[in-house]
């Protein structure tokens, strides 16, 4: 049970990160990564819907060295619309596919961040929410890899140190995840074939964790003008334990220079070869949509799944 919980939890001083977090006049570490953070977190958005359509969904596809892909059709709800100075965001994930079809996991994050997560889980089996605690933000990620959720939801700003390493330009060739053709279904076909390069300014951002963590700190390569990071590379005991690499699209629709998501992000493990791809297609994006009330991020939706 607990890794269904992890796959939906995918990084104050800092608690005044929201919608409303100005454009920087001035940088330092501190400053990159709340930009980091408000970008990584939508906060430019009132809501976001990926809702299935036409076949096509958010895909989570997992696979082990030498093994065939697994897949995981999901649809997510976002919903960052809060003034009430309490709630910073809900978060309603229903699972299209597999064992955990017609599931579905709410997650409430709050402003305040010595707050635990609120996640209720909605089992169909059983015809019941249940309350969740909230997973160890430290917990290493195996065959449950779905970091980009622990860097969205799980790791608060304040739980590390940044340091400014350095600024230079850089060259990214974003690794994608390469599947024999015998392997592919009708949904793993969906994923981007080609592969994309990239020159950009960039900050390389050291982050350190005040406690003891599963990695000993990682290195965020940071776009200079809108504060996406393309890569990040985890570090243990002086090797690299993870990579991930995000390929982000501006959202045209929004005179916002931080309005940029991801639509393949890409791990690794190094040292087993373990993968995991996060894909949203395009046709199933929609932004700030005016139809969704604030009363669907509730109980009461999740008990309405089929």
């Amino acid at each position: 049970m607990k890794w269904i919980v992890s796959l939906l939890i995918a990084t104050v001083v800092y608690a005044t990160v929201d919608m409303h977090l100005p454009y920087p006049t001035k940088i330092d570490a501190n400053e990159i990564a709340k930009q980091v953070y408000y970008v990584n977190h939508q906060f430019y958005l009132k809501n976001q819907i990926l809702k299935s359509k036409h076949k096509k969904s958010l895909l989570i596809v997992k696979k082990a060295k030498g093994k065939k892909p697994m897949v995981l059709r999901v649809e997510r709800y976002l919903n960052n619309d809060y003034e009430d100075g309490v709630v910073k965001s809900k978060d309603l994930i229903v699972f299209l596919s597999g064992s955990l079809k017609g599931t579905g996991v709410l997650a409430k994050e709050f402003r305040d961040e010595s707050r635990s997560l609120d996640i209720r889980m909605w089992l169909p089996a059983l015809r019941k929410v249940r309350r969740m605690a909230e997973p160890s933000k430290n917990m290493g990620y195996s065959a449950a890899d779905v970091a980009f959720l622990e860097e969205a939801k799980l790791r608060r700003l304040s739980d590390d140190v940044y340091d400014l390493v350095d600024t230079r330009e850089m060259s990214f060739d974003f690794h994608q995840m390469q599947i024999p053709k015998s392997q592919l279904n009708r949904y793993t076909k969906q994923l981007p074939q080609k592969q994309k390069h990239l020159t950009a300014k960039v900050y390389v951002l050291k982050a350190t964790p005040n406690e003891k963590a599963w990695y000993d700190y990682r290195i965020d390569y940071v776009d200079t003008k809108h504060f996406t990071t393309y890569r990040t590379k985890f570090y243990f005991d002086g090797k690299i334990v993870k990579i991930i690499d995000r390929q982000w699209k501006k959202i045209a629709s929004l005179d916002e220079k931080r309005a940029y998501m991801w639509d393949y992000w890409y791990s690794i493990n190094p040292q087993t070869g373990f993968e995991t791809v996060n894909f949203v297609p395009k046709r199933i994006i929609q932004n700030n949509v005016s139809n969704y009330k604030s009363s669907f991020w509730s109980e009461r939706t999740l008990r309405k799944l089929k």
